[in-house]
């Protein structure tokens, strides 16, 4: 394609307004947004080939290229979120006894079914307080990771010289290195189970929790933090984890310390450097330039992965036959379903400030383009009219994650 107008044009009118050209723009294969956001368009696509493409050596050029795989990854995440966002809330209100019609009363979009179901759990609370029946939520964190090879080809493409002068390595802060380890494991070796456990489990522990359980106690919890989670032994089933003594089955992963040998991964400590390293804190960035910061910083919160924590809702003593039922539906589903909600809670915590921080930055390299060419300038404009689109869909999922998690803890103020 070589229509400069249109190029000049657009870039023009991104610069002088702040907005620019947010047409869609389609064509092959590329990364595809998901569903509709309130307010918003069908979203758009970066192509393959603009992503795959070289534009020179420069140090334009390359941060310029960067930015574009940032682009792609966080217009990817965006639509993944969306996706998985909408199809948990559809499950919860569901599982919740709801109809197609209650769930889309107020539109089909991801904002009106989350809050039509958010609303949903907010009436069974207010039903299970008239009923007075007292209950109350115990939950664990989920688990984030970042894969730390993605970052560094990210620095790779935008500053290549910091890695090849091996002036990166990798640092992970409010969380830890994991990976798989070729030689010693001089940290613990967490292995999948479906059985007995003579380290922490984490996961599910039926029977017992001789050590500290932290989370949720299905039984008699002997000590709990200031949130109301279990925090001391539990004889019952502990969810969330058991640090020692696990007397029934570990469904989840077993933790032992001082193995040599781990074929599974490897936590804290390798006697060589981790293969396919990941970061459940955040990864710290060497020493580059504020545009190449930006975009991979974008890329490590896009290409971050949640595993949903647990969240169980225990009933204080025993109520009537009808409260009782709904209760009990109440609890399943926000065990089943709330969890992976949550998740993507975390998951979106920072990706909102990232994605402003793109579309803020879109105008900028829209207006750089008119020295690499034709091919660099129509990309761009991929970028430009999609961006925004990918951030709304975030925005939404930021929204609907801190009202869902303040209904499901029971707040009297949820939704408010």
């Amino acid at each position: 394609m070589r229509d400069f107008k249109l190029v000049s044009v657009c870039t023009m009118t991104f610069a002088l307004a702040g907005s620019g050209c947010f047409g869609q723009y389609g064509g092959g294969a590329g990364v595809q947004g998901g569903g509709d956001v309130s307010g918003g368009g069908s979203g758009g696509t970066i192509a393959d080939s603009c992503t795959a493409a070289e534009y020179g050596a420069t140090a334009n050029a390359q941060a310029f290229s960067a930015f574009l795989t940032a682009s792609a990854t966080f217009i990817r995440a965006a639509g993944e979120i969306d996706q998985a966002l909408i199809g948990s809330c559809r499950g919860l209100g569901t599982d919740l006894g709801m109809t197609d019609a209650e769930l889309s009363a107020n539109g089909a979009d991801t904002r009106s079914v989350c809050n039509a179901v958010t609303a949903k759990v907010r009436a069974e609370y207010d039903f299970i307080r008239s009923a007075q029946i007292r209950t109350h939520v115990e939950s664990t964190p989920p688990v984030c990771r970042t894969r730390v090879d993605e970052y560094t080809s990210c620095v790779q493409r935008c500053q290549p010289e910091v890695v090849r002068e091996g002036r990166i390595e990798t640092q992970c802060t409010g969380g830890e290195l994991r990976g798989t380890c070729g030689a010693q494991c001089t940290g613990r070796c967490a292995v999948e189970v479906n059985g007995s456990c003579s380290g922490a489990c984490e996961g599910t522990c039926s029977g017992s929790c001789t050590g500290v359980c932290q989370g949720a106690c299905q039984g008699t919890c002997s000590s709990r933090d200031a949130q109301g989670n279990c925090n001391g032994s539990c004889q019952g089933t502990c969810y969330g984890s058991c640090s020692a003594g696990c007397t029934g089955s570990c469904q989840g992963r077993c933790e032992v310390s001082g193995q040599a040998s781990c074929n599974a991964e490897c936590r804290g400590g390798c006697s060589v450097q981790y293969t396919q390293p990941v970061c459940t804190g955040r990864i710290v960035p060497p020493e580059i330039r504020t545009e190449c910061r930006e975009s991979c910083d974008t890329v490590q919160v896009s290409s971050r992965e949640c595993t949903p924590g647990q969240t169980r809702i225990i009933v204080d003593g025993t109520a009537a036959a009808e409260a009782a039922e709904r209760v009990r539906r109440l609890s399943e589903a926000v065990a089943a379903r709330g969890s992976a909600i949550i998740a993507i809670g975390a998951r979106v915590r920072e990706l909102g400030e990232a994605g402003a921080t793109m579309v803020r930055n879109a105008g900028g390299f829209a207006r750089s383009t008119t020295q690499l060419g034709a091919a660099a300038a129509a990309c761009s404009l991929q970028a430009v009219a999609a961006l925004p689109t990918a951030a709304a869909r975030v925005n939404v999922a930021v929204s609907v994650s801190v009202s869902f998690s303040a209904s499901a803890s029971g707040s009297a103020s949820a939704g408010k």
